[in-house]
């Protein structure tokens, strides 16, 4: 009878046991789903023509942008990512930087509600933060945020400090900083930003030297806390449930690709897409291999679940802004600026719809101001009228990518559109639209 008790109570607490643990999948498998639900989705465009994937990044400094300009640019892009500096008139004579931005961005929003606009920040040093945001104050009353090198002095570049995201309370400032843009809703209700950018996302060049003066073993914790606190920003805004992205610039390798995606952030930006590091800075030729390994990272797996904007340009820059290698003529005039940016779209959309999926945008411009996004303006670096390719019918893909035989020429085929890439001569690159006249 004792052993039959004891057998009965080992039976009833094996029960229990395999019932709590199955209660516990069933608690984390839930948690799981929730999680997932409310973590920020990949933008995701459409296949009509190649301007529902286009995006602009662009500033505004001197001048608040015109009305005609904030009509064109809600009306001809897919995203806006836009924000000032403290030169703007508006930013430092009336209003801080945030304020400033987001009336742009409920200007274009009232304009089309379905444009994506985002607010750009950057991460290597606190500039605007420090000099015209709302948070200049509680910044510049935390001097032991200040990042400072292994003896103590202090970090600048460009004149300007810089945040230790060593610092959890650091971090955390950088955080609230960026969730609180995001807060800010239109007259509709709906938020005013879709996401926000922030630039220099470290490299793995700054894993090894983060800056003068500091170690590789502080460096390597430097870079993945900037990660984290990244991360922390894109959970916050899943936290809040409205769908807004982090977008984190300077993803150009691998090893920053894995960064970008193990920090949790909803997007990413291939900023020297086919120029610098990419060309020979003589001759402007293309290193073969390197472009090759760029075409696989961005279908590739890694990177298929997140929105990435990929940043074209007019031909084989060798430094930002608009350098040339010195084989090529250097434009210095505007009508020149527009007439090589009209001429060479074509071969340079070739690239970007080699490699696109539906989580992708292309972004294509001389540089990263308002002027080269809009037309008609003294100092626009894009033609008067909008490029006529990116209304053309083009349609899904019909698979990726091929690379022929033997050869650095690629070639990919869409419903309404056939794309040639040839490394060794860049503008012989071209995409043919079936029924289209050019």
């Amino acid at each position: 009878v004792v052993v039959w008790l004891l057998v009965v109570k080992l039976s009833l607490l094996l029960f229990v046991v395999v019932k709590f643990i199955m209660m516990m999948k069933l608690v984390v498998l839930l948690f799981t789903f929730w999680s997932c639900s409310l973590a920020a989705k990949p933008f995701k465009h459409g296949w009509g023509t190649v301007q529902e994937m286009m995006a602009a990044h662009g500033k505004f400094h001197l001048n608040i942008p015109e009305q005609k300009d904030i009509e064109f640019m809600a009306n001809t892009y897919a995203a806006v990512t836009t924000g000032t500096s403290c030169k703007s008139k508006m930013a430092n004579e009336t209003y801080t930087v945030e304020e400033a931005t987001i009336d742009v961005a409920r200007r274009l929003k009232e304009v089309n509600s379905s444009v994506l606009v985002g607010m750009y920040y950057r991460s290597s040093m606190v500039m605007e933060i420090q000099d015209c945001s709302l948070f200049a104050s509680e910044w510049k009353k935390n001097p032991q945020w200040y990042l400072r090198d292994d003896k103590g002095k202090l970090v600048q570049e460009k004149g300007n400090y810089r945040l230790d995201y060593t610092n959890p309370e650091a971090a955390a400032f950088f955080v609230k900083v960026l969730v609180n843009i995001t807060t800010w809703m239109t007259e509709r209700g709906a938020p005013a930003l879709d996401y926000v950018y922030i630039d220099n996302g470290p490299s793995e060049r700054e894993y090894e030297s983060y800056a003068p003066g500091i170690g590789a073993a502080r460096s390597a914790l430097l870079v993945n806390k900037t990660y984290e606190t990244f991360g922390a920003t894109q959970a916050e805004l899943d936290r809040r449930g409205h769908n807004q992205r982090v977008i984190v610039n300077s993803m150009d390798t691998m090893w920053e690709a894995q960064k970008h995606v193990d920090s949790g952030v909803a997007a990413s930006m291939f900023d020297h897409w086919t120029i610098i590091q990419f060309i020979n800075k003589t001759t402007g030729e293309f290193n073969y291999t390197m472009m090759d390994e760029a075409f696989e990272m961005v279908t590739g797996p890694l990177l298929s679940n997140i929105t990435t904007q990929i940043k074209g340009w007019p031909g084989p820059l060798v430094a930002q802004k608009d350098v040339y290698p010195s084989t090529l003529h250097q434009p210095t005039t505007f009508p020149e600026y527009q007439a090589i940016s009209a001429e060479r779209f074509v071969s340079e959309l070739a690239f970007f719809l080699l490699v696109a999926d539906e989580n992708d945008y292309w972004i294509y411009s001389w540089f990263w101001d308002w002027e080269d996004y809009v037309p008609n303006d003294p100092t626009s670096t894009m033609p008067s009228e909008f490029f006529s390719a990116a209304k053309c019918p083009l349609g899904p893909p019909k698979g990726k990518y091929t690379r022929v035989s033997n050869t650095w020429t690629y070639r990919r085929e869409f419903e309404h559109a056939s794309v040639f890439v040839d490394l060794t001569n860049r503008t012989n690159s071209k995409v043919t639209f079936a029924g289209c006249d050019l």
